[in-house]
């Protein structure tokens, strides 16, 4: 079973201060992943998903990388990762990318 990328192109080329505020989310957010990997209490993985995410809508280098390292992954594991996200998009889809 062949599945999509799971992050997609923007249709249209985004501007340099929408690229710009998206890059500086990905750095606020990791930087709360280095937090949160600091203090016990805190988590950082959410953080530091948040940032790849946000690295990836300002990148197309970044969202190639992404779509590169879910493909390596076993289907089993992509579908569980894309549940997930329709889960929390509030889809019914499994595959929905």
């Amino acid at each position: 079973m062949e599945l999509p990328d799971l992050l997609e192109p923007h249709p249209t080329r985004r501007s340099a201060w929408s690229r710009a505020l998206r890059l500086a989310g990905a750095v606020v957010f990791f930087l709360l992943g280095l937090v949160g990997w600091l203090l016990p209490v805190v988590t950082g993985i959410p953080f530091y998903v948040i940032a790849l995410l946000l690295l990836a809508s300002a990148s197309d280098r970044a969202r190639q990388w992404v779509n590169d390292a879910e493909r390596r992954l076993p289907d089993r594991w992509r579908l569980v990762i894309r549940r997930a996200l329709a889960k929390k998009r509030g889809d019914r889809r499994p595959d929905a990318g």
